[in-house]
């Protein structure tokens, strides 16, 4: 581990959406962090927070209010405000590393760099953004999406650039498949699952192998999710719809 840096990591986390494959992560590298800050904000039912806040009392919950149009970038700043640790991990729940090394890698990096993540197009993508809280202060602290080919953390992204020197996870011999994996349109997929519309799906295979290990047994289950689990292998699969006729 590099004794240097302990970051602070930040998530946003819609209420009604639990995560029980980044809680297994975050509970295994527990130890590499200082401290873990989930924002939270109102998804509609069922409320997994309270079940959640019970079972890992040591991480830091933030209630962030609800917004009709910047919600992320008020979880974010939300979360800021109490993270006082040197560095920031930022963190989405669909980002997974393989090892221990993949973590020494980035922390080492970020001592001679200062900022190491994934950068997309323009911008730093916030699946893992890694920096030090100094630059951030330095910038605008713009989390938003402006549109146009801008997506989340495109405003920060520029600060950040313009500040300091980036690491990109290829530079470190870090590679998507073998070090890490970005399931990106996690979250998009279940948010389509309690809309009830699937039309607008995405890797479905992948999900569906997801959606089986989140039922893994190594963390605490709330029986609301195991039950959404089975609900997601019904309505995707084609037995499941065969099931259903």
């Amino acid at each position: 581990m590099t004794e240097d840096i302990k970051p602070d990591v930040l998530l946003t986390w819609p209420s009604g959406i639990d995560y029980p494959l980044c809680r297994l992560q975050l509970t295994k590298y527990r130890s590499w962090f200082n401290k873990i800050i989930i924002s939270y904000y109102d998804h509609g039912t069922p409320d997994f927070i309270p079940f959640l806040r019970v079972n890992y009392p040591d991480w830091t919950w933030v209630e962030s209010p609800q917004t009709s149009v910047s919600w992320r970038e008020t979880a974010v700043l939300k979360g800021l405000e109490v993270s006082k640790s040197e560095y920031v991990l930022f963190l989405e729940q669909d980002f997974f590393w393989k090892k221990a090394q993949f973590l020494a890698r980035t922390f080492s990096a970020a001592e001679k760099y200062g900022t190491v993540g994934i950068k997309q197009g323009t911008r730093l993508h916030p699946a893992y953004l890694l920096t030090r809280r100094y630059i951030l202060d330095a910038g605008c602290l713009d989390f938003s999406a402006p549109g146009q080919d801008r997506d989340h953390f495109w405003g920060v992204s520029q600060d950040i650039l313009a500040l300091d020197s980036l690491a990109e996870l290829k530079d470190l011999a870090l590679f998507p498949g073998r070090d890490w994996y970005h399931f990106s349109s996690m979250t998009w997929n279940l948010f389509r699952i309690k809309d009830g519309n699937i039309r607008e799906f995405h890797e479905i295979e992948n999900f569906m192998i997801y959606n089986y290990l989140s039922r893994t047994n190594q963390v605490p289950q709330d029986s609301r999710w195991i039950a959404f689990t089975y609900y997601c292998e019904s309505l995707l699969s084609t037995y499941g719809r065969f099931l259903r006729t």
